[in-house]
C-alpha cells in the first residue's frame, strides 16, 4: 500500500485475524474488506522454455497445448467483471528448450505473447542462446518480429532489464529497456526490469559485450527514482531472479510486487517486510498469480492472494489436449500458432535413431554419485562425435541435461527420436577438444566434482574414465584415473598429452582448466552437440542396428581417503609454508613433504619478472630460508 495505508492495512487485518479466531462471522465479513477497492488481476509465467506445448509424446492426440490453456484463463480474467484489468507478465527464458521452438527460433512464443498480450517480459539468460538482438529483442527493446505459417508481426512488447550494461562502461544496451509504464483499470504500473548477475549460465562469448550489476540496493534505489519519476500507482519488479530475496531487500513503501524466475520453483508469498512476491514454475506447467486492490479515492494499494495454479499434472493431463478442436478450455488461436510451429519442424522429428530397453534419466545412478545415465549417454555420443581426434575422455554438465526420456508406462522398449536429441540437448553447444596433462585432467575433475551446482557447470558428466577421489576439507581430492581401455593415468604428470572433448560452455566458463587453452580443431569446424549426436546415433544404427545397451557405470567413484602415515599415500607427511625471494619474485610456497619425495604445490607469485616455472626454484634454495 502506498505511504502510511500500507503499515494501517496491515494493522487492521491483523487485528481482524486474532478477532476471526473467536468470530466466525466476523471471518465472512472480512472478506468483503475491499469492497469499492479496484481490482488488477496479476497473472505470470516465466521459464517457459519453448513449452507453447509438450510434445514428448511424439503422438499429437496426446500433445499438451499447455501455454493455449493458460491463455483461455487470460481471456476468461480480461472478460470477467470481478477484475476492473489484468496484468500479464513473464520473467524470461522464454525460447530455448524444445524442438519446434529451438528450429524456428522461438517464432512461435513471440507470436503467442503478441496475441495474448503480455504486458511486459524479462530478459532471461537463455535469450543470450542465441543471438539476443535477433531472435529476443530489438533496437526499440521489444521483443523481436515474428512469423511462424500463417502468422507474422512485429509486437511492442517491452523487454525489461535495468541493469544490463555494455562491458568497461555504465552504457546501457538499447535493445532493452530500463522499466515500462502501463495503465491498468486508470492507474499508472511502473514494471521494472531486472536480473541477478546470471552471466556464469551463459556462453561465455555470447555474454562477453555485457556485464550485469546485480547489486540489491543499487534495485532498490532504481525502484524509488522509478517510482518518483514516474509518478506510479503502483511499482512491480519484473526479474529473472530469485522473487524472495529481492523482496526481502525492497521498501515496501516503494515496491508493491515482485515477480521472479529463473530457479525453475514455485514460489509465493509476503516477505517480512509486506512485500509480496510470486514465481510460477517453468515449462507451462503452471503460473503464479496475485491481486493488486487499488483504493479509487485514497490510491492506498494492497497486494493479496499470491498463489501458484497448477496447469499441467499426470493425472489431468487430458484437459490439455486438443481433442479434434473440441476443447473449450483452450485459446484456439494459440492453438493454430502451437500448431504451426510443430508443422513448420515435425517432417524430420519422427525419424527413430535407437531403441533403448530403459528409462534415461538426468537424474544421478545412486545416492553419493553424480553419474547419470543421460551424462554417460550424451557424454558417449561426444566421444563418437570427436573419435577422429583421439579423444579418451568427455566432459558436459548435468544442467545442461534438460529433460529425462522415460519409457511408457508399461512399456519395455523406447524409440530414441530426432526430436528427443534437440529436447534432451537444446542448446547448439559447439565441441570443443583439447590436448590436456595427467595434472590438468585431474584438476578439472576435482573443479567438476565438487558437489555444488556451479562447480558442475565445469563438466561432472563424463566417459571414457573412472575416477576415484575423496573428500578433504576445501572439497574433494582425484586419487586415480583409469580409462576405459584400463591405461591408468598419472594425475601428477605435467608431461604426456591427453585429448578430451568438452561443450563450449563448460570449457569457456571462469576458472575452467580449458579457459585459456586453444581447441586443436578451429571453432567453425567444431561439431555442434545435437546435430553431431544424431549423426552419430544415425551411423550406429546403420552398423549395428536400432538396439542401444545404456552404459550405467558408475563413472566418479567416492573412496576412503587414505591414511596420513601411509608413505605412499597422497597427502603429506609434512606441510610447511615459506616465503622465498628468488631475483624479483617473491613466492608464497606450501612445501610438502612425503614419504616417496617431495614436490611444490599452491605456488602463487606476487611479481613475475624472471620466474615463471616453480620448477626453477630449488630445493635448497627453499631450505636456506626458514
Amino acid at each position: 500500500m502506498n505511504k502510511n495505508g500500507k503499515k494501517t492495512l496491515s494493522l487492521f487485518l491483523s487485528l481482524i485475524l486474532v478477532l476471526s479466531l473467536f468470530s466466525p462471522a466476523f471471518a465472512v465479513e472480512n472478506e468483503q474488506n475491499y469492497e469499492g477497492w479496484d481490482t488488477i488481476k496479476v497473472f505470470e509465467t516465466t521459464d517457459m522454455h519453448g513449452y507453447i506445448t509438450d510434445v514428448s509424446s511424439y503422438v499429437e492426440k496426446t500433445f499438451q497445448y499447455r501455454l493455449a490453456y493458460i491463455a483461455k484463463i487470460v481471456k476468461d480474467a480480461r472478460a470477467s467483471q470481478e477484475y476492473q484489468d489484468v496484468l500479464l507478465l513473464d520473467s524470461g527464458d522464454i525460447y530455448q528448450g524444445t524442438p519446434h521452438s529451438n528450429l524456428t527460433y522461438g517464432a512461435a512464443l513471440r507470436a503467442a505473447f503478441d496475441k495474448m498480450g503480455y504486458d511486459a517480459v524479462s530478459l532471461g539468460n537463455h535469450e543470450f542462446d542465441w543471438d539476443v538482438q535477433t531472435y529476443a529483442a530489438d533496437q526499440n527493446g521489444t521483443m523481436a518480429p515474428y512469423q511462424i505459417g500463417g502468422f507474422q508481426g512485429d509486437s511492442k512488447i517491452p523487454v525489461l532489464m535495468y541493469n544490463l550494461y555494455h562491458v568497461g562502461s555504465r552504457e546501457k544496451v538499447p535493445f532493452v529497456q530500463e522499466y515500462t509504464v502501463v495503465e491498468k483499470a486508470g492507474y499508472k504500473v511502473a514494471i521494472l526490469g531486472y536480473a541477478d548477475d546470471y552471466r556464469a549460465d551463459i556462453m561465455a562469448e555470447k555474454i562477453a559485450p555485457y556485464e550485469i550489476d546485480g547489486s540489491l540496493e543499487k534495485l532498490a534505489a532504481k525502484a524509488v527514482e522509478v517510482k518518483t519519476a514516474t509518478n506510479a500507482d503502483i511499482l512491480v519488479i519484473l526479474a529473472h531472479s530469485d522473487p524472495k530475496e529481492i523482496a526481502e531487500a525492497m521498501d515496501s513503501e516503494v515496491v508493491d510486487l515482485v515477480a521472479g524466475g529463473h530457479t525453475h520453483t514455485i514460489s509465493y508469498g509476503t516477505a517480512e517486510n509486506g512485500v509480496v512476491y510470486i514465481q510460477g514454475n517453468y515449462q507451462a506447467r503452471g503460473y503464479a498469480e496475485a491481486e493488486i486492490k487499488i483504493h479509487p479515492e485514497t490510491k492506498d494499494v494492497a497486494v493479496v492472494n499470491p498463489n501458484y495454479t497448477e496447469v499441467y499434472n499426470r493425472d489431468t493431463v487430458e484437459k490439455l489436449y486438443d481433442k479434434n478442436g473440441t476443447n473449450t478450455d483452450l485459446d484456439p488461436e494459440i492453438v493454430a500458432i502451437s500448431k504451426a510451429a510443430w508443422d513448420a519442424v515435425k517432417d524430420e522429428m519422427y525419424e527413430v535413431l535407437c531403441t533403448v530397453d530403459q528409462d534415461i534419466l538426468k537424474t544421478p545412478i545412486q545416492e553419493g554419485t553424480t553419474t547419470s545415465v543421460a551424462g554417460n549417454w550424451l557424454t558417449g555420443l561426444m566421444l563418437d562425435a570427436t573419435a577422429d581426434l583421439d579423444t579418451i575422455a568427455a566432459f558436459t554438465n548435468s544442467g545442461g541435461i534438460r529433460t529425462s526420456l522415460t519409457m511408457a508406462e508399461g512399456a519395455k522398449t523406447r524409440d530414441i527420436t530426432v526430436a528427443d536429441i534437440y529436447t534432451i540437448a537444446p542448446f547448439g553447444n559447439k565441441i570443443y577438444t583439447f590436448s590436456i596433462t595427467g595434472k590438468q585432467l585431474a584438476q578439472h575433475l576435482e573443479n567438476a566434482l565438487q558437489g555444488s551446482y556451479e562447480n558442475s557447470n565445469y563438466g561432472d558428466q563424463f566417459s571414457g574414465i573412472v575416477v576415484s577421489y575423496y573428500k578433504v576439507a576445501d572439497g574433494i581430492r582425484v586419487s586415480r584415473i583409469v580409462t576405459d581401455k584400463g591405461v591408468e593415468i598419472d594425475i601428477n604428470d605435467t608431461e604426456k598429452m591427453y585429448n578430451v572433448c568438452v561443450n563450449q560452455y563448460n570449457a569457456t566458463l571462469a576458472g575452467s582448466v580449458f579457459e585459456n587453452l586453444t581447441p586443436l580443431q578451429e571453432d567453425d569446424y567444431a561439431p555442434i552437440d545435437n546435430l553431431s549426436f544424431i549423426a552419430a546415433l544415425q551411423a550406429r544404427r546403420e552398423a549395428y542396428g536400432l538396439n542401444w545397451e545404456l552404459d550405467t557405470s558408475i563413472r566418479a567413484v567416492e573412496v576412503a581417503a587414505p591414511d596420513t602415515q601411509d608413505a605412499a599415500s597422497e597427502n603429506p607427511i609434512l606441510k610447511t609454508t615459506y616465503v622465498v625471494t628468488s631475483g624479483d619474485c617473491l613466492w608464497n610456497i606450501t612445501y610438502q613433504i612425503y614419504g616417496t619425495g617431495s614436490r611444490w604445490t599452491e605456488i602463487y607469485e606476487a611479481n613475475r619478472d624472471s620466474i615463471t616455472d616453480p620448477n626453477e626454484l630449488q630445493v635448497g634454495q627453499v631450505l636456506q630460508i626458514p
